[in-house]
């Protein structure tokens, strides 16, 4: 069967708040600068209270790449859960006016839909404080809901953060294994080096058994094989039969498979403002390639040139049309 999806994301679907703040205030709330942190209610309001929000939008990690490969000109379709309130009306308009077929759930009970603060600090590193709200209910019924629309995808595209809720977990594993059934490949972020920590022995058996793309950057590659620099970590991925496509900031990037390992230089950025998104947009980037067939190391140039768009202003969704920058490049 012809597949008329290029990619179907699933992710905790989640409102981006973007703030400018400096050291000090990660200090005053003990945020390690660059991580991750999950939160609760109460103190989501109370952060989102304090700060100047730059901007909102609809994210989340997969939700991001997703809108990346709609931009790019893929078909795509989103599967998450909002609650039907006025954060999850914006999520849904947020990916739909973009051309996404949005599929993420609204519930009228529960949680508020799931927001994440970003605090952009003058060197462009983002800490992030996620309060996942009714995004992390997703369950076993909302994927069954749309298992033709996973089964007609060429990629299921996952992220790992939806390992932190159990009832989500599950719904991953039933969505992995109607991707398995139907022939569909699957793409797999390792979300954040603190989420590897928590799940590793599960992503190392996801790795072995069903993956075929791992997104990574260095230190969570580090951290997934418990190494101690990146180099070591290589030579543990060439053991597995996937592609590894990890990025490494200012580093650039490296796409692994098998013994090869193709090094791709970091597009330069001129004004480095935010780094929210980056990982997400290389994601976009890399899959775009990959549909197109390209090599490994033009899908991970194309990757690069998508991520060094987004650094460059605030927000996860590209200012400029991302086709004519990879045709400026010659990708």
């Amino acid at each position: 069967m012809k597949k008329e999806i290029d990619v179907t994301g699933i992710g905790n679907a989640i409102v981006d708040v973007l703030a400018r703040v400096d050291d000090s205030f990660l200090k005053t709330y003990g945020l390690e600068k660059g991580s991750m942190t999950l939160i609760d209610e109460q103190l989501a309001e109370e952060l989102y209270s304090t700060v100047n929000v730059v901007e909102e939008v609809s994210g989340g990690s997969a939700a991001n790449t997703i809108a990346g490969l709609a931009a790019l000109g893929k078909k795509v379709a989103f599967i998450g859960k909002v609650k039907n309130d006025s954060l999850g009306s914006s999520f849904d308009s947020g990916l739909s006016c973009i051309g996404v077929q949005c599929k993420a759930k609204k519930v009228e009970e529960g949680l508020p839909t799931a927001r994440c603060i970003i605090f952009v600090t003058s060197d462009a590193q983002r800490t992030m404080c996620t309060f996942l709200g009714i995004s992390g209910a997703l369950s076993p019924d909302d994927i069954k809901e749309h298992k033709s629309v996973i089964a007609n995808s060429k990629i299921l595209y996952l992220e790992g953060y939806l390992w932190d809720k159990p009832e989500a977990k599950l719904a991953i594993k039933n969505a992995i294994k109607i991707a398995r059934e139907s022939g569909s490949k699957i793409a797999f972020s390792l979300s954040d080096s603190f989420c590897v920590q928590r799940h590793r022995s599960d992503f190392l058996e996801l790795i072995e058994k069903d993956l075929d793309i791992v997104f990574a950057n260095e230190n969570e590659i580090i951290s997934l094989f418990e190494k101690n620099n990146f180099d070591d970590s290589i030579k543990k991925c060439s053991e597995f039969n996937v592609i590894w496509a990890l990025t490494r900031s200012e580093k650039g990037s490296a796409v692994v498979f098998k013994d090869k390992v193709h090094d791709v230089e970091v597009d330069k950025v001129i004004n480095l403002t935010d780094t929210t998104g980056a990982g997400d947009l290389y994601a976009a980037g890399f899959l775009h390639g990959f549909l197109e067939s390209k090599d490994l190391k033009t899908c991970g140039r194309m990757g690069s040139a998508a991520a060094s768009e987004i650094i460059s202003h605030y927000g996860a969704r590209p200012k400029i049309s991302l086709a004519e920058l990879f045709k400026i490049k010659n990708l």
